[in-house]
């Protein structure tokens, strides 16, 4: 959710004394999906609440599914409710207005003495929606600019790691723990998989859930899972979990591991093969901006680069006892040992 300025407080007084009413309220989108009470305007009892409140639910919900307004001069508590009041203090609303704001989110007005709201009154709380939608636009706009300095923080970090840690185990530990600091994912993890094999293996946590003393599980490709879906694939999922469908488990069904609700799972590449998955997971839904998809994007590359230099390494190894390496400069000349010249076509 942007974060608004002062001005805005200011802004919302003003639509509450412009409409005489008891309350102005301006709901925003979180990253559940749901809206909360972003700012809010109150000329004395009852105050308003920091709620959260589902599109569908109640009056201002209505506003927030349908993006249509809502007028009710006689406002009956018996057939529906407001939801950012305590329950008991209600009854003493008598009177209420909502528009949908074009940028997501209502903007609500209400009054404890009869009124009889109009479609001018209407029309001019749309103006004011308006013009706070600009603002959170705006705010928005700041947010993004924070996000993208912080990202590119890390990114500095994450290209400081391979120097800092030249053996694998260290390095992957340190890059998940880089990961979860970055994303805010309770969650991550990274599995590989052998070409043509049947099962992956889950080889580093940022926080231990699969694996144990006993060692790193292997999991079939078969089972079920978000992880072997992308191995099986070689396309990334993301799910942000707002729409309130079930979640597909993340390993498969295995006793002792949340649903979690918002995941992004990444393909990583190498020599064209997809020989490992970075997982990111969180237990509540969120929002998985442009930014955040970005960034994880940039650090898959940073960790197939690492593997790279692994295996370019481990072939080196591999084929150094097969080599001969001269060192003392010049050797004589041995027509016993010296490769044969090739036969030319005249010879």
């Amino acid at each position: 959710m942007a974060t608004l300025h002062d001005n805005d407080n200011t802004l919302l007084a003003l639509v509450r004394t412009t409409f005489d009413a008891h309350s102005a309220v301006l709901f925003l989108p979180d990253q559940s999906g749901n809206y909360t009470v972003a700012l809010s305007s109150t000329d004395n009892e009852p105050s308003v609440q920091e709620v959260t409140i589902a599109p569908g639910k109640g009056l201002v919900g209505w506003i927030l599914r349908h993006k249509q307004p809502v007028i009710v001069n006689n406002l009956d508590m018996r057939h529906t409710f407001l939801g950012y009041y305590d329950e008991n203090d209600e009854g003493a609303i008598s009177a209420f207005m909502g528009c949908h704001i074009p940028e997501g989110g209502a903007l609500c007005v209400d009054s404890v003495r009869p009124r009889a709201y109009t479609e001018e009154d209407q029309l001019l709380l749309h103006r004011f929606a308006r013009h706070l939608a600009r603002q959170v636009h705006s705010a928005g706009l700041a947010c993004d600019a924070e996000d993208l300095r912080r990202y590119f923080t890390r990114l500095e970090q994450l290209s400081e790691l391979s120097a800092q840690n030249p053996h694998w185990r260290d390095y992957l530990g340190a890059f998940l723990r880089l990961m979860a600091e970055s994303t805010e994912f309770e969650y991550v993890a990274f599995a590989t998989a052998q070409e043509g094999g049947s099962t992956y293996t889950v080889e580093g946590e940022n926080t231990p859930l699969l694996i144990t003393e006993d060692g790193m599980p292997e999991l079939p490709l078969t089972s079920g899972g978000l992880v072997s879906w992308v191995f099986r694939n070689e396309v990334p999922v993301h799910a942000e979990g707002a729409d309130g469908s079930p979640s597909t488990p993340l390993f498969g069904k295995l006793p002792g591991v949340p649903n979690f609700q918002s995941v992004m799972c990444l393909p990583v590449h190498l020599n064209k093969v997809t020989c490992g998955v970075l997982c990111f997971a969180g237990l509540n839904p969120r929002s998985l901006s442009q930014n955040l998809r970005t960034f994880t994007k940039i650090a898959v590359t940073y960790l197939a680069q690492y593997l790279e230099m692994l295996y370019l390494r481990h072939r080196l190894k591999s084929l150094l006892p097969r080599a001969k390496v001269h060192r003392d400069g010049a050797m004589a000349y041995d027509p016993d040992t010296a490769p044969s010249a090739p036969m030319s076509e005249e010879d």
